[in-house]
């Protein structure tokens, strides 16, 4: 993923000019939407040396890596649309064959945003090396040097050494699970194969095992306009959570996670709306009526069969 300068932008490290010759905008090589304009082409792009002195060096590298960081925001859009697709699919048949399909999805958009992070680093250790005082004769040998090992070794690994320990792989397992069950969900190893190079079972500490509260630990009932806190990860009913804040203020001290063992301090600012939680807080109060009336359905056949026996019409 070599990282192109346009001349106009990095005099030191431009192309050979030729005003009839298309020149592409500054991005990531491989990328299928490179735009064409006037200057340079990847054809006639030259690697010129960078330094430290080179006042558009850096921007560049940090502009690239932001847009790196958008991509992963989508790829993380996409991680929740796999996972309330999952849900309905499971909602509809207990275990559905396709859901195998939507988890391969969910599989490569971890991979892809794992790849990315490995890229992110890589330009992160490029712009310190370069604040440094280190110049780069050949910037994209330098990059390469420092992600393409690392991917390698991420992408050589069985599936169980890659999402084993992965938090957002036992929410999809653990969502899907509590849809026609009631017992914890078993642990993520239960679906991936260990691989011949994977630790052996005694070493290792699974992710699961444990059911979803869709309750808010202030009030004891099921969310209201569910809230995170981005400090600790755990979530509220809004209304509770700025109601615990401001009284704590009230009081001039400071408002801690009402969570048993959570030593953070909230403010209002560390809360954000959690919409696909409060999604499926109603999806799981839903099912539990669901149940509820199948039970209170079965109650009723049950107590018809003993009054037939009895004679009693």
């Amino acid at each position: 993923m070599p990282i192109r300068v346009s001349s106009d932008e990095l005099p030191e490290a431009g192309p050979s000019r030729n005003s009839n010759s298309p020149r592409s905008s500054p991005g990531l090589d491989g990328d299928d939407d490179l735009i064409e304009e006037e200057g340079w082409t990847k054809e006639t792009f030259e690697n010129r040396s960078i330094t430290k002195q080179n006042p558009a060096a850096t921007p560049l590298l940090r502009t690239t890596m932001d847009k790196l960081k958008e991509v992963i925001t989508r790829i993380e859009e996409g991680l929740e649309l796999a996972k309330e697709t999952a849900i309905a699919l499971e909602d509809s048949k207990q275990d559905e064959p396709s859901i195998d399909d939507v988890e391969a999805a969910f599989f490569k958009a971890l991979d892809q945003r794992q790849l990315l992070d490995i890229r992110i680093e890589a330009l992160k250790e490029l712009m310190a090396q370069l604040q440094a005082g280190q110049d780069f004769p050949n910037i994209e040998s330098s990059y390469e040097e420092l992600a393409t090992p690392k991917e390698t070794e991420y992408l050589a690994k069985s599936k169980r050494a890659k999402y084993k320990n992965s938090t957002e792989y036992a929410e999809f397992r653990s969502a899907i699970w509590e849809i026609n069950h009631t017992t914890a969900c078993p642990p993520v190893s239960q679906w991936l194969e260990k691989g011949p190079d994977d630790e052996s079972d005694d070493d290792e500490i699974d992710i699961g095992g444990t059911t979803q509260t869709y309750r808010c630990p202030i009030t004891l009932t099921l969310y209201q306009d569910a809230t995170t806190s981005n400090k600790c990860g755990h979530s509220f009913s809004r209304a509770a959570i700025m109601d615990l804040i401001d009284s704590a203020k009230k009081q001039r001290r400071v408002s801690k996670c009402p969570v048993t063992g959570c030593a953070a301090v909230l403010e209002k600012s560390d809360l954000k709306a959690n919409p696909s939680l409060q999604k499926r807080a109603d999806e799981f109060a839903r099912r539990e009526r669901r149940r509820e009336d199948e039970r209170e359905e079965g109650d009723d056949t049950i107590a018809i069969d003993d009054d037939e026996e009895d004679g009693d019409y």
